[in-house]
Order: structure tokens, then sequence, then C-alpha cells
């Protein structure tokens, strides 16, 4: 009968292909997870930017995407970046779409596609099209076509004939046919057609080609744009305008102002408000049939609006009407207006997000306020109680969150806000800033372990989730798990008695990662595990199990002397030795260090590529008398003192090579298809493998990852083939 571990996880699973140090337990401790990382020779420590990072570094539960973050997305330069004047996305309308995002400027338009900002428009040729061509529909015009056609073959470096006979994909610049500042921008989901207001006119881009209203509409300055079903309403400089089914149509002639500042359209109450300068907010009711009529009604400053010359509207979910004005915000609670008094400050925009926040851009950063009503107490207070008693009672105390300089904005002036989702977009001095209120993520992984014994029962699980708890950080929730199969051995009497013990391994735990200045990140994770290395053992056998405690502590480093560059170090599997029959008999847990880099090279709008090394050592130390030293002095002593002895630079020598050392690199296509490969050995466990990785981004939402080994080394070779399979899901 065995009676320590250490014979039986080598009976089990050749502990040389899994590389634990001689004499330590738990191997489910150092069991790596995630299909991602392990295409990439398994680093993980400075990436530990997904929910496996709980296993890597902790320390990256403290950054987006796990993390709620504040991110310059197109950081501001005064010589060479637009200044932004207009926001409208996309968002995920299916489970399969991605988001998007379009960006107005002083001279054209910018794109966000989930990753990057593009300046231009792809257009794939098909067949014998030319590159002419693809301008052609592009345009939407004869006009001006040979001098667009420069213009875009100089933009994608196309020279000669030889050139354009290579090009699959034409870039075209956004900015070929609108060049103006954005006034307005509206993409409306149901057509999915990007409207755009300029000074002069309006444009309609309907995801192939360009269209001037110019003739339709005359030549008037765009200051607002909001879709209604079917219609889309127009305000400009010169009144008010809808259009539907092609055809312009004016409305509220009977305004006292034409000079239409801002709409917002009420889908539950069925009315548009509109922003009239110099006279206030109007309210329209619009006909149903041809033989009905506008309903009209204006509500000024004896109607408790704030002054005549409001800025923006917004409705929220309780479809109450926000204004903003240059000193405050207009408040209409369907009942009456109400003034929110900003002093000493200036109003820029205002909007409202899913979850019904209201976010205010002024001079002095962002305020996001979430009334009362808003909440589910508030609504079900406001059922509870009878019009006349909401009237004269104290309201609970709503909420109010300052932004600014001091606490994730890059600076206080923000012009625009726009919610897209989760996110929040700022235009602002610094650029284009986001709040990205970072989604829950679930990762899942499997892998069958040592395919070549083809061990049915032989697999390692691994769950977790990661939960993002604001300007706190992130917690994270995990389960490692691993089954040994079933193995039969002798007795100790009878070498025809066999027995048959069912082995396996879980660990489970909890992780948080908190953000600290400087780009400093710190993480804490706390396991506890259970081991059963001979479950059914027999009549007056004592089963080999046992369970315990670890915690890991790490740190990750963004941005280390320059961009894009990170650095980790990790202290993993923190914790007291464990037996399993013999109390006498101790083992201890795989303490281990861990280093990593990661250096994003390229970061294009269609290309990224990352580099990444790893550097893991286990530091498990016995005393003289053979006991397992405590981890604060086995994590520096097992360094000084490896396994194969020394003095000067070969002890160094001869640590150094005691550890794994994991190179990977990852290449990102379109935010869309990654392709991985990477690098492992070991020469204490002596593997010398190759790893190679595909991920499928199929959505903001869902990613796909394989990964395999390939022995390229002289070993048994026992992990060669084997398959790894992951998922994350991000809600």
């Amino acid at each position: 009968m065995f009676n320590t571990p250490r014979n039986l996880l080598s009976a089990l699973l050749f502990a040389p292909a899994l590389s634990l140090a001689a004499g330590s337990a738990i191997i489910t401790l150092e069991m790596p997870v995630g299909a991602r990382q392990l295409g990439m020779g398994e680093v993980g420590a400075a990436l530990a930017d997904d929910a496996t990072a709980m296993y890597y570094n902790p320390a990256g539960l403290a950054f987006g995407p796990l993390a709620d973050e504040w991110k310059v997305s197109f950081p501001a330069d005064a010589k060479t970046t637009p200044h932004f004047t207009n926001m409208a996305s996309r968002a995920k309308n299916g489970f399969f779409s991605k988001s998007e995002l379009w960006a107005g400027t002083v001279n054209g338009i910018l794109k966000f596609d989930s990753e990057q900002w593009v300046d231009y428009h792809t257009v794939t040729l098909q067949g014998n099209a030319k590159v002419k061509d693809a301008v052609r529909v592009f345009a939407g015009t004869e006009r001006g076509l040979d001098e667009y056609t420069r213009q875009v073959k100089k933009f994608n470096d196309i020279k000669n004939a030889d050139d354009e006979s290579h090009v699959v994909e034409v870039k075209i610049p956004w900015n070929l046919i609108v060049k103006d500042t954005i006034t307005a921008l509206l993409y409306e989901s149901r057509t999915e057609k990007l409207w755009v207001g300029t000074p002069k006119t309006l444009y309609r881009f309907d995801g192939k080609a360009w269209k001037n209203y110019e003739d339709e509409i005359g030549s008037h300055r765009i200051t607002a744009l909001v879709n209604q079903g079917a219609s889309l309403w127009i305000g400009t400089d010169n009144g008010l305008f809808l259009y539907r089914n092609g055809q312009f149509e004016q409305k509220g002639k009977v305004l006292p102002s034409q000079k239409i500042n801002a709409l917002v359209w009420s889908e539950s109450r069925k009315e548009l408000f509109v922003a009239v300068d110099g006279a206030g907010i109007a309210r329209l009711v619009p006909k149903k049939s041809v033989n009905d009529k506008d309903r009209w009604s204006l509500f000024n400053e004896e109607d408790g609006i704030m002054d005549l010359h409001p800025t923006a509207l917004a409705v929220d979910s309780s479809a109450h009407v926000w204004a903003a004005h240059k000193g405050g915000l207009s408040h209409f609670n369907l009942r009456k207006w109400e003034q929110v008094q900003f002093d000493g400050n200036v109003v820029n925009d205002i909007s409202v997000d899913q979850k019904g926040h209201i976010w205010i851009a002024t001079d002095k950063g962002v305020w996001r306020h979430l009334p009362d009503y808003a909440t589910a107490s508030g609504r079900k207070a406001e059922l509870e109680r009878g019009v006349a008693e909401q009237e004269g009672s104290v309201k609970k105390e709503d909420e109010w969150l300052h932004f600014h300089s001091g606490n994730g904005l890059s600076t206080n002036k923000v012009w625009k806000v726009l919610p897209q989702g989760n996110d929040v977009w700022f235009s602002t001095a610094s650029g284009m800033e986001i709040y990205k209120d970072a989604d829950y993520q679930l990762s899942a992984f499997y892998e069958k372990l040592l395919p070549v014994l083809n061990i049915p029962d032989l697999y390692h699980l691994f769950g977790g989730m990661t939960v993002p708890v604001a300007e706190w950080g992130t917690l994270g929730f995990f389960v490692n798990f691993v089954s040994f199969g079933s193995t039969v051995v002798s007795g100790d009497v009878d070498a025809d008695d066999l027995v048959a013990y069912n082995s396996s391994e879980i660990v489970g735990g909890v992780s948080y990662g908190t953000r600290f200045p400087n780009n400093w990140g710190l993480g804490l994770s706390i396991k506890l595990f259970y081991s059963d290395l001979s479950s059914g053992a027999g009549a007056g056998e004592e089963e080999a199990t046992t369970f315990g405690y670890a915690f890991d502590i790490g740190v990750l480093k963004k941005d280390l002397f320059i961009d894009k560059l990170n650095f980790a170090l990790v202290l993993a599997n923190i914790g007291p030795s464990v037996y399993y029959v013999d109390k006498t008999i101790e083992d201890p847990i795989p303490l281990t260090w861990r280093v990593g880099l990661s250096y994003e090279i390229l970061s294009l709008a269609d290309y990224r590529l990352t580099i990444a090394a790893d550097y893991n050592r286990e530091v498990v130390y016995d005393d003289d008398k053979g006991d397992p030293e405590p981890f604060y002095i086995a994590c520096w002593k097992s360094i000084g003192h490896p396994e194969r002895g020394g003095h000067g630079f070969t002890a160094f020598k001869n640590s150094l090579l005691q550890g794994v050392f994991n190179t990977g690199l990852e290449f990102i296509y379109a935010n869309t298809v990654a392709l991985r490969l990477g690098y492992l050995y070991d020469q204490t466990g002596k593997r010398n493998e190759a790893d190679f990785g595909i991920g499928f981004m199929i959505s903001d939402m869902l990613q796909f990852d394989l990964a395999t080994i390939m022995d390229v080394g002289d070993n048994d070779g026992v992990r060669d083939g084997q398959m790894r399979f992951g998922a994350l899901f991000k809600f």
C-alpha cells in the first residue's frame, strides 16, 4: 500500500512530465489554465487580462477589461489631433454583433471598431473591380471621381498598375466626401445608416455609399438629429425638419425661434422635445394621420426652466426630460420643471445610460446622477404613495458622483458624453476618453491529460468568474479540478490482491485585485484545496486524503518604462505543508515565484501583436532534518541553494535552470481571429515543447480558444498532442 502522496503521484502522473519539484504536493495548485495562455507557452503573469488572471496573477484584476477603468482612447495633440465635436454609436443588437462608435471632428469622421480608431472605411474588391470602381460606389457620384480616386490611391500607397493589381482591400478615407466640421451624428440601428450633419447640409452613409441631401433640404447648419421609428427629425439653425419615406417636411413654423439647439424623442410618451434657442423648450405630439394636427406646447422661465437657451436634451428611463443649460439643469418630472444649479461651472452636455444614470459633462469634470425614482426602491415607493403625497414628501438622497482629473479623468474640461452599453465615452480637452464599466467574465477550460497514455478519466477542468466592484477593483471566484483517474496497485501482503484507487484534487478560491497610482496593481488569491489520492481504499485501510489552504500575492506594473510594456511578480501557493496518512511525513505545497513581462509590439487598426515571457521557479526547501522550511525562508533559500548545488556562477546557473521558461506570441487580426505560438523549456521536468493555439472572438461577448502541444525534445513526450479547450463569456 502506498503511504505517501509522492509515490502515488509518481505512479499516477509520471510527475516529471508535469514538473512538480521533488517532494511537493497538491499538483492542482500548479496546473496552468486557459487555452489562450497555453497556446502561448503557458505565459500569463504579465498578460493577466481575462478571468484566468486569478491563476496567473490576481493583480490583473485591478485593470481593465476585468475592472472598471478610465482610459484615454484617442489622446489629443493640438497640432495633429482634431477636436471631437459629436459621437454616435451602434450598440450590440445581437449575440454575435459588435459595438461601434463614430466620432465627429472638426475635419471629418473617425470610427472606433471595438478595438482601434480608424480614419477610413474598408472595401473588398470583387472580381475584376478596380480602385476607381470602389471609389465610385463610396462617393455615390461621378462628380470629381478622378480626383477622389487619386486621393484614395495615395492613401493606400498605390503608385502604379502593378501595385493596384495586388490590392484586395481598399481603404477609403472617411473625410474623402465629408471634410467639414461634424455638427451632428446619428446611427440609425433599424436601417443601419449613419446620418451626418455639417455646417452646410445633411449626409447619409448606408454602409457602402454616401448621399448628399443639399438639394432636398437646402444649405442649413445641421444642429441635431434624432430618429422616431422610420422617421428622422432634423434640427437646423433655420427650422425643424421631418424626413420620412424620402420626403422632407418643415415643422414648427409656429415656434418663436427657428434656431434649434437639440432634440430628444420620448418613445414611451410618443413626444418630441425641442431645445429652441431664445424661446425655451418645446414639446411636440406629432399628428398620427393626415387629417390630424401637430400639437405644440412651449415651456419657458415662467414654467420653471432655467433659461431660454437650452443646449442639450435627454430622456431617462422614467420618461423624465433633462435639459442642459450653461448654468445647470432643468428637469421635467412629467408634472413640473425643477432646476439643478451648477454654480461657478458650465454644463456642456447631458446623456442617460442603460442603467438610468444621468451623465452631465461640464467644465469641471463629469457628474453621474442616479435619481431615487430610477432605483428599484424608489420606483416601489412611488407606486405605494399617491401623487399628492409624493408632491409633499421628502425624497431620499439621490446619488451624485463627481469624476474629475483627480479620480479618473485626465482633464476637467468635458464637452460631450455618450453612453454605449456598459461604457461611457467623453470628448475632453485631452481627446477621446472612455469609462469602461467592466463586464462580468465567465471562463471555462478543459484538457485531457497525457493523451498518449489513453486514460479516459485523466482530465483537468477550470471554471472562473470575475465581478467588478466599481472603484474598489474586481473580485473573482474559481474552481480548478484534476481527475487523476483510477489506478490499480497491489496490496502489501499478496501481490495478487489488487486494489483500485480513484484519485482527484480540487482547488477553489477567491481573488481580489485593486489599483494604485502610476499603473500599479496589487492582487491576492485565497485558495482552499482538497486532495484525495486513494478514494475507494479497502476495509481497514486509511484513505490518503488531505485538505488545506494557500494564497497568492501578485503585483502588476503597466507601462513599465515605455507604453505597452507590463511587468509582473507573483509569489504563489503560500501555505503550510500537508500530510496524507502519516503525520510525521509532511510534504510542502508548491511555493512558486512567477516573473513575467509582456509587450504589445504592434497595435494597428486591423493587427495586434503581443509577445510575453514568464519564468516560474518552485522554491520548496527542506531543512537539515528533512522538514519543509516555512515559505518566508524557502522563498529565498531555495534560490541560493539549488538542488544541484554549486558555488558562485555555477550555483546561479543551476538555480536558474531549476525553473521553467515560457515564451509566447499572440497575433490578432481585426479583433476576430487570434493565432498563438509558444515555447516551454523545463530542464528539471525534462520538457521541451512548442505550443500552438487559435482563438475566435465571435462577438464582444464570446470567445473560443484551443491549443495543442508538440514535443520538440528527445524526452518521453507524454504531453505530445495534448489538446486544450477554453471559452470566455462576457456579460
